[in-house]
This record gives C-alpha cells, structure tokens and sequence, in this order.
C-alpha cells in the first residue's frame, strides 16, 4: 500500500503506475486514461495526475472542469492507488489569485462556470473545491527513485524533509511551494534538475504543466503533457519494479492517447 507522508505520496517497489498531466476540465480525456488503468492487468497499480484539473484554457474541447472534480473526489475514495496532485491552477482557487492564458481570466470563468450550475451556493462549493485541493499531496515519491510533482524543482531544497512538510508554511506566501508549482524548464537548467534529484533522492523527475508535444525529456526531468498539449497527448506507465538510472528510462515508458 502506498503511504502518504504529509505532502509526499511514498510507492512501494512492485507494481505499475500511470502518470499523467494537466486535464484541464477535459472529461473526454480523463475517462480514456481511467479505462487504460482499469484495463491493466497488474494487481498493484497506481494512476497518478500530477495536478491542473480545472480550467479549459480557451481549447476546443467543452470546459467540464465541475464535472471531473466531482468524479475524481468519488475515485479518490474508490481507488486506493487514485492519486492526484496539487497543480498550479488548483493554487490559484486556494490563494484566490487569478490564473490567465491568452489574456483571459480563467478564474473568473471558473467561478461562472459555478454560478450557472449552483445559482446563490456557488461561493460554498467554491470554498468546498478549496477544501479539497487543500487536502491534495504536491508530490509522489517511488521506491525506484522517481519523483512526480506538477512542475519545479524549486530552488534551495535540501531534502526530502522540505517537501514533506512544504503546505505547513501555507500557500500564499511559500516560495517554495510557488517554485514547485509554477516553474517550467526555461527557469531551470539541467544540473538544477540533478541537484534536486540528488536532495531528495531520485534519479529521474516527471512533470507536467508545460504545453509540450507529448513529452519532453529535459535532461533528467521527463515533462509531459496528456491532454492540454502542443500536438500528442503523452502519459507515462512506469514499471515500478524497474531500476530507473536516468531520465532515458523513463521516456521508454512514454505512451500515447489515441
């Protein structure tokens, strides 16, 4: 059984897991990565969303951003190995702070997305929403030396210590926390990566929160993007049992949404 340490999901060394990133509001795309992991035939199994379920971004596809928080809150009490991370935009409901793309508020479209469907209680659904991602990890630690996270690193991380207990500086005005949440690869180069991986000890890192075209391997640091995306839409099932060395490993265990 995985065990959660504060902020950090442990996993055990058997067993798969699915990683995947960024839905925003895409139930089309949750449902095809749900069936993938109910589908697979591994008795110790584990589906991982590394965080930003809400807000559409402006895509093509319908924003159901209300309704996947109100099926991944039912699977996260269905599924031992349902996990879900904090994202960014999730940070952004929890800090009331706005979140923008393309000029547009996506906050505000959240909370109008609220206020047709709830009418007058939509402030307590939203305080409701806020619990929730409140009680979200930020971070999945593997015995195999793999740490998942929405994005980062952040800078001056000394352990594994640090983001066990990083939520208890709170949220608003934790650097760290912010850092882990919102960097993308431009802010960072390759060795920062490594210095991470060596503080909290990991070989590899897998990211989403960075638009790419299904995934890019930056180093040791495997970002992928599995339904907001720049072309293919990227997961990742890693072996659990496997010796992972470097980043190469994990780009092996890259598959792809059809």
């Amino acid at each position: 059984m995985p065990s959660q340490e504060v902020d950090v999901v442990k996993l055990p060394r058997r067993g798969l897991a699915l990683i995947a990133s960024d839905l925003h509001g895409n139930l089309k795309d949750f449902h095809k990565l749900l069936q993938i992991w109910q589908n697979t035939a591994v008795k110790d199994k584990h589906l991982i969303f590394t965080g930003d379920f809400i807000h559409a971004m402006g895509t093509k596809e319908a924003d159901n951003s209300l309704e996947l928080l109100e099926e991944i809150q039912l699977d996260c009490k269905k599924y031992p190995g349902f996990h879900l991370l904090l994202g960014n935009h999730e940070w952004a409901t929890i800090t009331g702070n706005p979140v923008y793309k393309g000029g547009v508020n996506q906050s505000l479209i959240f909370e109008k997305l609220l206020k047709d469907k709830y009418g007058s209680r939509w402030k307590v659904k939203l305080a409701e929403y806020s619990h929730f991602f409140k009680k979200l990890p930020v971070a999945v630690k593997t015995s195999n030396g793999v740490f998942i996270s929405h994005s980062g690193p952040p800078e001056n991380v000394k352990s594994l210590q640090q983001i066990m207990n990083i939520t208890r500086r709170g949220y608003s005005a934790n650097q760290s926390l912010f850092e882990l949440l919102w960097r993308r690869y431009h802010d960072y180069s390759k060795q920062d990566v490594d210095q991470f991986l060596e503080a909290v000890g990991c070989q590899a890192m897998i990211v989403g929160h960075t638009p790419v075209d299904g995934y890019k391997l930056y180093g040791n640091q495997l970002i992928i993007s599995s339904s907001y995306t720049k072309g293919r839409k990227a997961y990742v099932e890693l072996d659990l049992k496997k010796d992972i060395s470097n980043g190469g490993d994990l780009k092996k265990m890259v598959r792809y949404l059809r």
